[in-house]
């Protein structure tokens, strides 16, 4: 390649202040390491990985799941904040951008803060959860925070819950069967999208679902609009995949089920280090991508996702 890699991570993960030690909803560090703890509530960490690693830059997102658990009424007044928080995360940092948090399931509710942090506070994204309380993202409460994603054509990242029997996962399999059910939770709220009309119904919605969900392709490959005849005929809806890191045989098959078209540079930092700009390079020729191919993954695709809400403001002036 004649210059560098422009990476873009779609997926990292930090904390507000008000969920940091001392802050008003304090967070215990839960099944993280110290060390991993500790870079889930410093920015700089996150500043400084980048700059070392070759990455231009992350999208931030803080998950309901993350910040409120997993059951239970998820306060607006606390969502609300952790967006006004996230939407300074640029101004302090050229290299973060952060997409807003949202409690889809929420409803109309849901749909006014998704509305107020794209407009009034120009966060370029939402992240939601797969699930919560038994509801996939196709339930119709979900609706509305979908509607307004798709009238600004801002892209959706649609993030791992886990599952409802974790503990027995984990009893199982240790961190992995938690990761295993994550990627279940995931999977199962991507093919819940596939076999509904919701894309039809708003071709301007991007939603972006993790790897750990990639385990569902093996269902979306048995017909629909990802059988074999739709893929090999280019028709190809607005759902993307992350990397969650660099392995070539992962991002080989990424890109060989939803075309490089689809697949987005991502780590779930700081649960894996950021990505490495000469190691990602190489791992993507392992991949058997082209430079155009390689670019688009890196951060050309992700570049595009960030700039249509910008692209439709600018078009209607």
């Amino acid at each position: 390649m004649t210059a560098p890699l422009d990476i873009v991570d779609i997926h990292a993960h930090l904390w507000p202040p008000a969920w940091r030690p001392g802050g008003r909803y304090e967070k215990p560090a839960g099944a993280f390491s110290p060390e991993i703890h500790r870079k889930i509530i410093t920015p700089q960490a996150l500043v400084d990985e980048l700059e070392q690693s070759g990455v231009s830059l992350a999208v931030v997102t803080a998950t309901v799941e993350s910040l409120f658990g997993m059951e239970g009424i998820v306060p607006l007044k606390a969502v609300r904040e952790a967006n006004d928080w996230l939407a300074t995360l640029s101004h302090a940092h050229p290299t973060l951008t952060g997409f807003a948090v949202v409690d889809a399931f929420a409803g109309e509710e849901a749909a006014r803060e998704a509305e107020r942090a794209i407009v009034e506070l120009g966060l370029t994204g939402l992240v939601i959860d797969s699930s919560r309380d038994g509801k996939f993202i196709t339930d119709p409460s979900a609706r509305p925070t979908l509607d307004v994603a798709a009238r600004h054509k801002v892209p959706v990242f649609v993030h791992p819950v886990a599952h409802p029997n974790a503990e027995a996962l984990i009893k199982g399999a240790g961190n992995l069967g938690n990761s295993l059910g994550r990627g279940l939770m995931n999977g199962v709220a991507f093919l819940s999208v596939i076999q509904s009309p919701i894309l039809d119904e708003l071709p301007d919605l991007h939603l972006v679902f993790a790897t750990l969900g990639l385990g569902a392709i093996v269902q979306a490959a048995r017909g629909g609009i990802y059988g074999r005849a739709e893929r090999a005929a280019g028709r190809r809806p607005n759902i993307y995949f992350d990397t969650m890191g660099h392995d070539p045989d992962i991002v080989r098959t990424l890109t060989g089920f939803f075309g490089a078209e689809r697949v987005l540079a991502g780590t779930d930092w700081p649960i894996l280090a950021a990505l490495d700009r000469d190691e990602f390079q190489e791992s993507l020729a392992q991949a058997g991508l082209n430079e155009r191919e390689a670019r688009l993954v890196a951060g050309g695709n992700a570049r595009r996702l960030l700039g249509l809400r910008h692209d439709q403001a600018a078009a209607a002036e």
